[in-house]
């Protein structure tokens, strides 16, 4: 980007913005507001992209597993990890004024740290065109448990040996790598995680979910999105798994020796199996109920419209 945009004069306009300014017949009114309305559109460019971000930094040193608390009500967050043993967090923000619109408070309990990120709705006008952005952002330990919640943006982790808990009202989520309890919810928006082991609870109001790893537990739910669920070698089904979309198709591989009591269906499409399942009851390309590997624990899956397709991972 031309840094010259940054601080944009009347006189550094593109001449030919001026010259049609200029050149506009006096009789004509409407030409003249025109190119009156183009210079003002400019000038509202130049000025926006000179907002400037400030931050608010802090670093707190843990001894132990770390316990990171982030909570927002508008702005994304961002979480890295390394081997270290402390918790460094940025707020970026522009646009609001700090102690004013936003307020930004840090707290401390022995291994837990805890981030707060609220703005009260006052803001940067321009031309009418609201201009403000929020990010939290932390590198931690990767030996801790997580804790998001943010109103509106999305999130991103990787590599945490420990419990994921986000929540976002709208805006997708990304993680690579958690282990532990772990869950997942967007009111509007997509879920991609990888590298998980443990019990997984991921759900979305709005958009599709693609989850990987060693599942204990797995529990998938979306209003309306495609489903992809590649359980890994050694994953167990310690309690029963469920697969639910409202809309959209299901793709779900499984190690060929899970054993699980297996109930399928969808309402509009067809069920595919790429591994061995001893039939029981009702048996339809729509619908399946049956035994893998001499049964065990209940797997169900549902969609309301869309396929099926269980395969060996």
């Amino acid at each position: 980007m031309n840094m010259n945009m940054l601080a944009m004069k009347p006189s550094s306009l593109p001449r030919q913005i001026i010259r049609d300014a200029q050149s506009a017949p006096r009789y004509g009114f409407v030409r003249k507001m025109a190119a009156m309305g183009l210079m003002a559109g400019v000038l509202a460019l130049g000025s926006s992209l000179a907002v400037r971000a400030d931050e608010v930094a802090k670093t707190f040193t843990v001894s132990g597993h770390a316990k990171v608390r982030v909570e927002t009500d508008d702005g994304a967050v961002r979480v890295s990890t390394g081997d270290i043993k402390q918790v460094e967090i940025r707020v970026v923000y522009s646009g609001y004024k700090l102690d004013k619109d936003l307020r930004v408070s840090t707290e401390q309990s022995g291994d837990s740290v805890t981030v707060v990120a609220k703005t009260s709705g006052g803001s940067f006008w321009n031309w009418g065109v609201r201009h403000t952005s929020l990010r939290v952002e932390v590198h931690m330990p990767k030996d801790a448990d997580l804790y998001v919640r943010s109103g509106d943006g999305s999130v991103e982790a990787d590599s945490i040996n420990g419990n994921v808990d986000v929540t976002t009202g709208d805006g997708s989520i990304t993680v690579q790598g958690a282990k532990g309890n772990i869950r997942f919810h967007t009111g509007d928006g997509s879920i991609e995680a990888r590298g998980l082991d443990g019990t997984v609870d991921a759900s979305s109001g709005d958009g599709h979910i693609n989850v990987e790893g060693r599942f204990d537990g797995l529990n998938i739910k979306t209003g309306d999105g495609s489903v992809t669920a590649r359980a890994g070698a050694g994953s167990k089904m310690q309690s029963s798994w469920t697969i639910h979309t409202g809309d959209g198709s299901v793709d779900l591989e499984i190690p060929g020796d899970l054993q699980a009591n297996i109930d399928a269906s969808t309402n509009d499409g067809h069920i595919s199996l790429g591994l061995p399942v001893t039939v029981e009851g009702t048996f339809s390309s729509s619908q399946i109920h049956g035994k893998l590997n001499g049964g065990g624990q209940q797997l169900t899956i549902r969609t309301g419209d869309g396929s099926i397709h269980l395969n060996r991972s």
